[in-house]
């Protein structure tokens, strides 16, 4: 039976307090690996925490991990900083049902980030996912894809109010990925068709399933496709809204390739200009906050395992930030005063639920 969702109150212009449909449980102690040590660690304003954190031998830091089978996937800060929304699923790593979550980060005296936690919208029977970056703006609320209205569309959570559908779309495809321009009027998203093919080289080859790119206005009003996927005979995924709202970056990848660059275009989808030119797979790319650098996954170099990498946008070699071995890491986002990159992550290069971690931006600390 679906369970409804609903949002409480908003408080300044990123601070959440939130009444939770069910929030993340207890689940059993864990001990760190071999790889990861705890110490004390500088909390998100400078001030160490009350009790050791979980780091890893990068210096990356465990902020929050599910109970059970949740996956904590794709974080996004807040305008101001002080917390992190995510999308959690049920059932693992893109796995069943999936809400949104928010984290505060700020005074966090060292307790379980499960106990801070608070639900946004968790509908048991529904998916409601973000996407890291640019998907939360002070006066605009939260952007999402949701299937809460029987098939994947855009929505919005005005800040005090309840969810909104901005988009609705005939046909067999999905509205995914959307993130805000800064003034957050705007909204861009992918339009993909997701189709479950045992043979990958015809899945690779299937134009109809070649994602498209669109932006809308916040009310729903002057929908316009920026680029075509099946036409331009390329995949295009995980649109984000630079600060300054004049570019956006994205990844795309050739018919009858599976390798994943990463592009910029304006935003009105001129100009499309090719990023990554460095061999690898390259997704998952949002903006540093004044717009001159692009965080991302990559396996550029490779590696076996994609891990976090930052590059100027206007070219250059791609810099890497995380280096845990045996690790994914992937889903960055830059925090609004560019000292933390957040990302989730899971050990091993099976599915499994990811936790969320931070970084320091290298020569930010």
């Amino acid at each position: 039976m679906r369970r409804r969702g609903w949002v409480a109150g908003w408080l300044g212009a990123g601070a959440l307090v939130l009444t939770a449909c069910g929030g993340g449980g207890e689940g059993p102690p864990r001990h760190p690996s071999e790889s990861e040590t705890a110490r004390p660690s500088p909390g998100p304003t400078g001030s160490p925490s009350a009790k050791p954190a979980v780091t890893r031998g990068d210096g990356a830091e465990l902020i929050h991990r599910e109970s059970g089978k949740g996956s904590a996937q794709n974080p996004a800060f807040a305008p101001d900083g002080k917390s992190l929304l995510f999308t959690v699923f049920h059932g693992g790593y893109n796995e069943g049902a999936a809400a949104l979550r928010v984290l505060p980060l700020a005074n966090r005296d060292g307790r379980d980030s499960r106990k801070a936690v608070r639900d946004l919208l968790d509908e048991h029977d529904r998916a409601a996912v973000n996407l890291p970056g640019s998907s939360w703006r002070p006066s605009a609320g939260v952007t999402f894809a949701s299937d809460r209205a029987g098939k994947d569309e855009i929505w919005v959570l005005r800040p005090g109010g309840r969810p909104e559908q901005v988009t609705e779309h005939p046909g067999n495809s999905g509205y995914l990925e959307p993130s805000f321009s800064p003034d957050g009027k705007w909204i861009v998203f992918q339009e993909s068709v997701e189709r479950e093919d045992p043979d990958e080289k015809s899945a690779l080859t299937d134009r109809s399933a070649l994602g498209s790119l669109w932006k809308v206005r916040r009310d729903g009003t002057e929908q316009t496709r920026l680029v075509n996927g099946p036409a331009s005979r390329t995949d295009n995924r995980e649109p984000n809204w630079s600060p300054r709202g004049d570019r956006l970056v994205f990844q795309r990848r050739e018919l009858g390739s599976d390798a994943w660059a990463l592009y910029v275009m304006n935003a009105d989808g001129s100009g499309v200009r090719k990023l990554t030119t460095v061999a690898g797979e390259h997704t998952d790319a949002s903006w540093s906050p004044d717009g001159r650098s692009v965080v991302f996954s990559s396996t550029t170099g490779g590696l076996a395992l994609p891990k976090i990498f930052v590059m100027p946008v206007s070219g250059g070699a791609p810099v890497q930030v995380t280096r845990e071995p045996g690790t994914y890491d992937g889903a960055p986002s830059w925090s609004p005063d560019g000292r933390w990159i957040a990302f989730e992550s899971h050990p091993g290069s099976e599915d499994r639920p990811t936790s969320l971690w931070r970084v320091p931006v290298p020569g930010k600390q």
